[in-house]
């Protein structure tokens, strides 16, 4: 194998590897991220509305309250229609914000290796324009970067993404708060909660250049011609 053939075989296998997340099998799965099994998987401070699978008048009216499923209009008639952000025709969490402070939306714990850097992400969206939520998210009581403001145009999936790094943790809580305790408006869909761990990218490894058979015997030839040359100036002079 050439050397170049050497380099290009390294850089493949260098390429393979970066693919591979390091402690992919150790990842946290956060149960129920896509709000697919219903009401399992996490807890809330507010309160559970059982969704009725088609709109109901005044079910979702009362502040701090939450249902899962496929469309927001179907459970307020302020709501903008639209689908869950993984498919479009599965399920998410829907929320009425509430005026209280500090109320945590949703809440879930899974384990984590320690010191290990993780990447932390969810999507949310507003089912009515006015006084749009603003999320705060959480590992272990510390928030993560800025809050998720989200706009006012109805059904768009916002994505936040934060990285933590779990230190001495074996265990994660993550929590959300909505920040906005406005009375009117304030209301979200919240869907595909994710914590992984961040991928390694491993080296590149360097293959030392090695000429070639070809290259080596016409080095070695011009070598010889040189020295031959040089005894015939040698005997002339």
């Amino acid at each position: 194998m050439t050397a170049h053939s050497k380099f290009i075989a390294a850089l493949l296998v260098a390429g393979a590897c970066a693919l591979v997340p390091a402690g992919a099998a150790a990842d946290p799965i956060v149960p129920n991220a896509n709000f697919s099994l219903g009401f399992s998987g996490f807890s809330s401070s507010y309160v559970n509305l059982p969704y009725p699978g088609s709109y109901s008048p005044g079910l979702m009216y009362p502040e701090g309250t939450f249902t899962v499923g496929s469309n927001p209009a179907f459970v307020h008639d302020k709501w903008f229609s639209f689908g869950d952000h993984t498919t479009g025709d599965g399920s998410m969490l829907i929320v009425n914000g509430n005026r209280a402070p500090n109320e945590v939306v949703w809440s879930t714990s899974v384990e984590v290796d320690s010191n290990t850097l993780y990447d932390f992400s969810a999507w949310a969206a507003s089912t009515f324009w006015l006084s749009p939520a603003r999320l705060a998210f959480s590992i272990n009581g510390t928030v993560l970067n800025s809050p998720l403001a989200l706009p006012s145009t109805l059904g768009s999936w916002q994505q936040f993404a934060a990285e933590w790094n779990s230190g001495s943790s074996t265990t994660a809580v993550l929590s959300l708060i909505n920040l906005n305790t406005e009375w009117n408006g304030n209301d979200f869909a919240l869907d595909d909660i994710a914590l992984n761990v961040r991928p390694q990218v491993s080296p590149i490894e360097y293959v030392e250049p090695v000429p070639d058979a070809g290259s080596t015997l016409a080095l070695l030839g011009a070598g010889l011609l040189g020295l031959a040359g040089y005894r015939k100036r040698a005997r002339k002079g």
